[in-house]
């Protein structure tokens, strides 16, 4: 049977391909529907065209084509010549490979992700068996390629987790198509490291699992940090001892073995004696130096169960446990704390003695927590510390008022500072010769809630001894500066206003800036101010009084010596500090003038004073005797209650607005006893 004749230009009409006959000129004579659709234009616009591409034919070449769209097209092209009625002509097949170019970029791209990323990239089937992996896989395990190809994940497998981990694992893979989470992974070497791992399904187009990839962090410089976070959080930087919080968690634990052992836990707070000492002497490198050894000598004496933790400067503190008779053991162990840190150190070619005072409080006998048991063994401290140190005391109940006052008094002096209890109260200091206000004192009282009004001989020691004395004689500077500016501004007659500073103050860094800082921040002159200072903290602190006291007069500021004449100091010692005044301690003042003694080192102070160029002022002046007394030596200067109480701002302001007592003829000469 004859087949009908085939039309070929149906054929070339229909073709996927774009089709064009060129003249032999290269110019369009015939162009199919795709090649209209490569080229974005009517079949009509490319007629008579010139196709514009070097056209060779049997060397297929790629072409890039400006679509009317304004995109460009990536064709194949080929060509063949012949004659078509007579005439050459070439034909020109024209193929759009855009799409598979844009996706071979991409799996070049995917392929330099894959090779390069820092990040460890495994690939398996369903088995799963491992069928492809990338170079950082091999750097984070170890393992090379080859190693690693063919066999199932579980060569990484560490023993750290146990099966319910992979079994939740699979779970959510098979169940979501992915899990992500952290994994401990055996390396080749037998390391196990920490890595984050990432594992999502493949599906084909019917929705079937056909590979899983996973992705491998190595998080052990992120774990290595959280480690140090850790640390730093919860140990002491200097020895590598629990720190406070820490302690307090592991007495936690140790509290909770008891209750359910019926066992009993002791607590041993351990403060070395005048430590204070060794740093000022020594130095703190010294001092630092001594601290890690004591950690190390009490760390020897402990049970591994047990805790050694340093929880501030000086301070210590040990956890012990027994089934039985805690008290004993704890006895036993503060004695032998007691003679391991009585054995000499030698550092830095010195022998280094020291000693502490240990307070212990047990469970259950003396408190069933924490924080009960930390308060109790600090009030047995304190009675060590009271008993002359280098000892221990248990804490009883019957531990006296005064301690667990104490307690009390440090926890509601913090919240006093932090609600603003404080009050300050202002005595004068009065010319007595002329009969005016030269300066006024300011005196902190505390408004205790519960107490009533506190004078400052019931809480100043506590603030001494907790180092509150800090952010509390600031918060005296800074309040009567802003009062005295409120007096200059009203242009009362106050003179200059007087402030306590305590050696703690003097020993903090910078202690100069700071009441520079204050002045700046009040704005009050510093010409206003006299900060005083007492004779004994002059001698206790050689070595930095005397820059302390020379920064404050270049900053203007007057000084006086407060509390002279119970301290060791010599006249001659002080002429060399930068004091205006000295204030002769009331204790002198209040035998005047029937004690003879007193009477003779009071005219002897005031007449060398005199002549090394100190004003002399009198404290503690109570009668009129006292002050014509002191008037006859040449002190012209006194406070006391002959001359007013320390009262409120309010009631100072009130007698800043009164005249000045003038004058007593009789107190124009000099006048004996």
């Amino acid at each position: 049977m004859r087949q009908p004749p085939v039309d070929y230009r149906q054929i070339v009409a229909l073709s996927l391909d774009a089709i064009l006959i060129l003249d032999h000129r290269g110019a369009i004579r015939y162009a199919n529907a795709a090649a209209a659709d490569l080229f974005g234009r009517p079949r009509e616009q490319l007629l008579g065209q010139e196709f514009g591409f070097v056209v060779t034919p049997a060397e297929p070449t790629e072409i890039q084509i400006s679509h009317a769209g304004g995109q460009v097209i990536s064709a194949d092209l080929r060509s063949v010549d012949m004659e078509m009625r007579g005439e050459p002509v070439t034909v020109v097949y024209l193929r759009n490979v855009t799409e598979r170019k844009q996706a071979e970029s991409r799996l070049r791209l995917f392929a330099a992700a894959f090779g390069n990323t820092s990040e460890g990239i495994m690939v398996t089937d369903t088995g799963p068996v491992i069928i492809t992996v990338n170079e950082a896989i091999t750097e984070i395990t170890g393992f090379r390629t080859d190693e690693l190809l063919g066999r199932n994940p579980s060569v990484l497998k560490s023993g750290y987790h146990g099966r319910s981990f992979y079994r939740e694992m699979w779970q959510q893979l098979l169940g979501q198509g992915h899990w992500r989470g952290e994994i401990w992974n055996r390396c080749k070497d037998g390391q196990i490291a920490p890595q984050w791992l990432n594992i999502n399904a493949v599906r084909n187009d019917v929705g079937q699992v056909t590979h899983y990839v996973g992705v491998f962090s190595d998080i052990s410089d992120i774990k290595r940090s959280e480690a140090q976070i850790e640390r730093l959080a919860h140990r002491d930087p200097l020895t590598n001892l629990p720190n406070r919080l820490l302690f307090r968690t592991l007495f936690e634990q140790a509290l909770s073995r008891a209750q359910t052992n019926n066992s009993q836990v002791g607590m041993l707070l351990v403060d070395l004696d005048a430590f204070r000492h060794i740093n000022d002497s020594l130095g703190h490198g010294i001092g630092d130096q001594v601290l890690c050894e004591v950690a190390s000598r009490l760390t020897a004496l402990v049970r591994p169960e047990e805790t050694v933790a340093r929880l501030s400067g000086d301070e210590f503190a040990v956890q012990i446990e027994s089934d039985s008779a805690i008290e004993a053991r704890a006895s036993l162990m503060a004695e032998r704390i007691i003679d391991a840190l009585g054995q000499p150190l030698t550092l830095g070619g010195e022998r280094i003695f020291i000693s502490a005072s240990i307070g212990i409080a047990t469970y259950p006998a003396d408190g069933s927590d924490v924080t009960r048991l930390m308060q109790n063994s600090d009030a047995a401290l304190y009675q060590a510390r009271e008993c002359g140190g280098n000892g221990y005391r248990h804490y009883a109940s019957a531990l006296s008022d005064y301690a667990r006052e104490r307690i009390v008094l440090i926890a509601d002096l913090h919240r006093a500072l932090a609600e603003d209890e404080l009050v300050l109260h202002y005595q004068p200091q009065i010319d007595m010769r002329r009969g005016c206000v030269i300066g006024l004192e300011a005196l902190v009282r505390w408004r205790h809630p519960q107490r009533g009004l506190l004078g400052p001989d019931q809480f100043i020691h506590i603030a001494e001894e907790t180092g509150l004395i800090i952010p509390l004689g600031e918060w005296v500077l800074r309040h009567a500066c802003r009062q005295a500016l409120i007096w200059q501004a009203a242009g009362l007659p106050f003179g200059r206003i007087a402030v306590n500073v305590s050696g703690a103050q003097i020993q903090r860094r910078n202690p100069v800036e700071t009441v520079a800082a204050i002045l700046a921040e009040t704005g009050l002159a510093a010409d206003r101010l006299e900060l005083e200072v007492t004779e004994t903290v002059v001698m206790d602190l050689r070595q930095e009084a005397p820059a302390f006291l020379a920064g404050l007069k270049r900053l203007g500021i007057a000084l006086a010596m407060d509390d002279f004449g119970t301290g060791y100091s010599s006249l001659a010692y002080l002429k060399g500090l930068p004091f205006d005044t000295l204030k002769i301690d009331k204790g002198f003042i209040s035998g005047l003038p029937e004690d003879e003694a007193s009477a003779a080192i009071v005219d002897a102070i005031t007449a060398l004073a005199g002549r090394l160029g100190f004003k002399v002022l009198a404290e503690g002046v109570e009668t009129e005797a006292q002050r014509r007394f002191l008037l006859g030596v040449g002190c012209d200067l006194a406070q006391g209650f002959l001359f007013g109480h320390p009262a409120p701002a309010e009631e100072t302001t009130t007698l800043l607005r009164q005249p000045a007592t003038p004058p007593r003829p009789e107190d124009q000469g000099h006048l004996g006893p």
